[in-house]
């Protein structure tokens, strides 16, 4: 870090008990969010308490250092960024402080989808439920006043606030609700007292500019148009006073650092009803919505989908491809909700009628009921979304302008007024709309790295503007302004804005307090957009598996710059990208933040959950990769230990790649940045030791006997954690003597006889079954047998190459690629199919040796490579698996390993459980196990590890569950960790209940000591 980084740092150590980062690669994850911006800040804190907030914003006055406070930073606007010290309230004041009878008090950096899980159990529900709802913190939402699908019933967020407690810009701390204006001789006790002083001047001076704004020239029954562009004056004050929590929302940091909030909540509804009207056009749709949804068929959302949205809605949701057919052009979806069934049932069929008068419909209505049901429709924008992102350059849409409203009235005009402007521009689009607020999502496709469309920005944004203000309407309605609309501001408010200059110095005299924002800095757009590598020709790219993964150029400054010119690869990658190359994959990341979710049905990110900084998102790791890459970052971090420990966040669970809306496949990004450093510098001991687990369990399986007791003696794991780094509190499994291919080759399954009738299997053990789980392994064989499946059990066999892979020794995982391939190519050719019980085997050798080599086989065995579970249920759909006929009288908690999962094969062996006579089976879908192969071995993680599979773990404690049940040899250990509950893998239950392992039947439920392996 520089001189006067290095300044601040050593000052703010002494006084700040949060987590500092200056360094650039620290501060890098802090350049970004989700809008088109990237500005290198001063550095950032992540305050531990208020008091921490309260001084580090009484530094900041006396350095005049400007402050920018952060969330999830989800909002497109770049409401969270600036070049001074960024405040990231999301690390550490996270906390649900009370839950009352119908509000809930929460700190700033609480995700809105963790406070409503809370809430659900008593019936309550915060509203409205911002967009990114599973990232979004609360702080964030309050200040963008944010809105969601919901809002045209329960308004912004800003109408559940009750009080805030900030700090204001010189440090004080203040608890924000209504104030009365005060008297003439009143001296101000405190600073809140001296700001409510200053705007009872600015109200008698300019009181025109505190009229309510457009709500109320809408006529009933017509829904709410909202219009949050600037401060809220006209709601947050009357004759008596002033609400200043009403006023700091939709501030965006600029007037008080929030800290928390108490909010209202909402009982949950007791029904739903979800009517779907398709349309011929959007437009005509567009305009019957003031008939629509008016008197008694006032809705709870309101929703309008363009033909884009209609097509993909159709591919992503079944039961709207039941009811919408390939015809229909527009659909609007309207959700009831009531207190009763028959309620909201006569609320959809009056729709229904109404729809049916204007004679605008393309085909028969449809009304659903069921809850799921509805809340499947009512979610549909959420879940067409990635299939929107995962396009490329102009195959994504852009995020512009978005959030815009217009009277409900004058919906249609401004639709096609905005249609105009794209067609008048050559560009095409996607359209939706919340259509009971007359909230309009109007998203032109424009690549991001295109300099030409770059340049179209801010031309565009400015023609937009003048639609939606020719319109009546507001440029703001939903989301900030940051600096993708302040400098709009002026021609929506006109002379209003000086007010919110006056509004803006009595909070913060200093202008300190996230600048650029609401209080406009002309052209800000044009300046800090994301900077986007040159990609390469492929002929100039490597990534043949023949070596890679350096900068460049790397030993002067001039060698540098001379590297990132146009044309000449900054990074040469080591492994193969079949695909989009790895540049365009890293520059495809959009910062929409849903990687830093906390939703249990999802997996991404386990590491961010483990450790909660915005360096261990997939986002910041994407970025962080394209930022190397265009000389936003020194090019010369590549391949150094600084850059190794923001790639070692990622434990390769191979979830960004399904999970992520983009679908940016950070594993493999992140992959080649630590092959960067092993290249330069070799393998560090550590990871050359967990790099070698193979050789490790072969030689302990030559000495079973002593390493089992070895690694039951406290004094001996205490050696092994400090000269190895294995945690000494980790339970691990007792290795065999023999590894089962030797055990297999005595029963003459080490040969292949394609000649032999039935289906033929090549059983890839890995390391697990081979070393340390004969009875998993023999229980594979025995059901495959029981199939009448013709199993070859290849002797020499090696493990799957995972564990050298996740360490960056590539040129060894490329190795043991190339020696399976030559076993199992030959194999798939004489027609077997190979067949893993490890999801992480079935994962390498279908996703990850096509990137290791280019050898033919790689493919051949990718295409005829099944988990087994996937294999399984494949004989039984064609009538060859016997039904299991033993009983197994068991409560199972079974878990989905996250290699599983990524494999995008459903749930085979769980549903194949459900067959089994008088097993209990329970899907815990909450969340990664926290192992994630030998990242929950290690010393230094080991905690880590723990805290990220937290949510499965208390499940499993549950008196209710008896036993685990997962596929993961990995997931098992963690599974076993501190409990006495046994864990197997589905396939030894299968066996069970075809009788094939009496011995298993008698100890399977047994308890285990807690601190040891089964």
């Amino acid at each position: 870090m520089d001189e006067r980084r290095a300044r601040i740092f050593d000052d703010l150590r002494g006084i700040v008990s949060g987590d500092l980062f200056f360094e650039p690669l620290d501060r890098a994850a802090y350049a970004l969010g989700a809008g088109p911006f990237e500005i290198d800040p001063l550095g950032a804190v992540a305050p531990r308490t208020a008091e921490d907030v309260a001084t580090l914003a009484r530094y900041a006055t006396e350095n005049n250092l400007t402050l920018h406070p952060r969330g999830a930073a989800t909002d497109p606007g770049g409401g969270a960024l600036g070049d001074g010290l960024v405040v990231d309230f999301s690390r550490h004041l996270r906390r649900i402080v009370a839950i009352g009878e119908d509000r809930v008090e929460a700190e700033a950096g609480v995700v809105f989808d963790a406070v409503n899980a809370r809430l659900a159990p008593l019936g309550r529900r915060l509203e409205p439920t911002p967009a990114a709802s599973e990232a979004a913190t609360l702080g964030g939402a309050i200040g963008i006043d944010a809105a969601g699908p919901r809002s045209c019933r329960f308004g912004p967020t800003s109408r559940w606030v009750e009080s805030l407690g900030v700090v204001f810009a010189q440090g004080e701390a203040a608890d924000l609700g209504f104030e009365p204006w005060p008297a003439f001789e009143d001296e101000p006790a405190d600073f809140k007292a001296l700001v409510v002083r200053k705007l009872h001047r600015i109200q008698k001076r300019r009181r025109g500019a505190w009229e309510p704004r457009a709500e109320a020239s809408i006529p009933a029954p017509a829904a709410t148009f909202r219009d949050r562009a600037g401060y809220a004056l006209g709601e947050a004050a009357d004759e008596n006073g002033v609400d200043l929590a009403r006023l700091l929302c939709g501030s965006e940091g600029t007037l008080a650092m929030v800290v928390r909030a108490t909010l209202r909540t909402v009982p949950l509804p007791a029904a739903t009803a979800v009517a779907v009207l398709p349309f011929v056009r959007m437009v005509e749709a567009a305009g019957c919505i003031p008939f629509l949804i008016g008197g008694d068929t006032a809705p709870s959302a309101c929703d309008l989908y363009d033909w884009r949205s209609v097509s993909l809605a159709r591919d992503a949701e079944p039961l709207f491809r039941e009811h919408v057919g390939e015809a229909v052009e527009s659909v609007m979806v309207v959700e009831f909700e009531g207190e009763s069934a028959a309620e909201v049932a006569g609320k959809a069929r009056l729709l229904v009628e109404k729809a049916g008068r204007t004679g605008l419909l393309s085909a028969d209505p449809a009304v659903f009921h069921r809850r799921s049901d509805c809340e499947r429709l009512v979610d549909l924008r959420r879940r067409i979304e990635p299939w929107f992102l995962r396009g490329r350059g102009r195959s994504a849409p852009s995020r512009v302008v978005e959030g815009v409203a217009v009277p409900v009235e004058r919906l249609a005009p401004a639709i096609r007024g905005l249609q105009d402007v794209l067609r008048r521009r050559d560009l095409t689009w996607t359209l939706d709309v919340f259509a009971a607020e007359g909230r309009i999502r109007m998203r032109p496709f424009l690549d991001p790295g295109d300099p030409a469309d770059r340049a179209r920005l801010e031309d565009l944004a400015a023609e937009f503007c003048d639609v939606v203000l020719s319109a009546g309407g507001t440029i703001a309605a939903s989301q900030g302004l940051g600096f993708l609309r302040t400098h709009l501001l002026p021609r929506q408010v006109g002379e209003s804005a000086r007010v919110f200059r006056d509004v803006k110095d009595a909070f913060d005299p200093a202008r300190l307090l996230n600048p650029g924002k609401v209080v406009d800095d002309p052209h800000q757009l044009a300046r800090g957009l994301k900077a986007f590598p040159e990609i390469p020709a492929a002929a100039d790219v490597g990534g043949s598996g023949a070596g890679g993964g350096t900068v460049a150029a790397a030993t002067t400054v001039a060698q540098v710059e001379q590297a990132v010119a146009p044309g000449s690869p900054l990074i040469i990658p080591v492994l193969r990208w079949p695909g989009d190359d790895f540049l365009t994959v890293a520059s495809s990341c959009n910062g929409c933040g849903t990687c830093r979710g906390t939703d249990p049905t999802l997996r991404m990110c386990p590491s961010f959950r483990a450790h909660g900084e915005e360096a261990a998102s997939p986002r910041a790791q994407a970025n962080l990769l394209r930022q190397v890459a265009s000389g936003q970052v020194d090019p010369r971090s590549w391949g150094s230990a600084e850059f190794l420990s923001k790639a070692e966040y990622c434990i390769h669970c191979k979830l960004c790649q399904s999970e992520c809306p983009a679908g940016v496949d950070v594993s493999s990004l992140v992959l080649e940045a630590k092959a960067a450093f092993v290249e330069d510098h070799g393998l560090a001991p550590q990871d050359w030791v967990f790099s070698r687990l193979e050789m490790w369990a072969r030689l302990a399986s030559r000495f079973p006997i002593v390493s089992n007791f070895l690694m039951s003696r406290r004094s001996a794991r205490w050696l092994l954690e400090r000269v190895l780094g294995v945690s000494r509190r980790r339970v691990l499994p007792p290795v065999r003597r023999t590894p089962f291919t030797r055990r297999a080759a005595k029963l003459g399954l080490h040969r292949p006889r394609p000649s032999r009738p039935g289906p033929r299997v090549v059983y890839f053990v890995d390391v697990y079954a081979n070393y340390y789980d004969h009875e998993l392994a023999e229980s594979v064989v025995g059901v495959l047998q029981h199939a009448d499946v013709n199993v070859y059990v290849p002797t020499s066999q090696r493990s799957s190459g995972m564990a050298p892979l996740v360490v960056g020794d590539v040129e060894h995982a490329r190795e043991l690629a190339l020696r399976n391939l030559r076993v199992l190519g030959d194999a798939v050719r004489d027609g077997y199919t190979v067949v893993c019980s490890e999801p992480t085997a079935a994962l390498m050798l279908r996703q990850e040796y096509v990137k290791l080599t280019d050898d033919l086989d790689a493919a051949l065995v990718a295409q005829n490579t099944m988990d087994l579970g996937q294999y399984l249920k494949g004989l039984d759909a064609r009538g060859q698996l016997p039904a299991p006929a033993e009983p197994v009288r068991a409560r199972v908690g079974y878990h989905q390993p996250c290699h599983l999962r990524a494999l995008d094969v459903g749930l085979p062996a769980f549903d194949l459980l459900q067959k089994v006579p008088e097993l209990d089976v329970e899907f815990i879908n909450r969340g990664c196990s926290g192992m994630g192969g030998t990242f929950g071995l290690r010393r230094h993680q080991f905690r880590a590890s723990l805290r990220a599979g937290r949510g499965l773990h208390r499940r499993l404690m549950d008196d209710d569950i008896e036993i685990g049940a997962t596929e993961c040899g990995a997931c098992r250990i963690q599974m076993e960790q501190g409990i006495a509950k046994r864990t197997l893998h589905p396939v030894k239950l299968l066996a069970l209940a075809y009788g094939l392992n009496p011995s298993l039947r008698l100890h399977f439920k047994d308890p285990k000591p807690r601190h040891a392996m089964s």
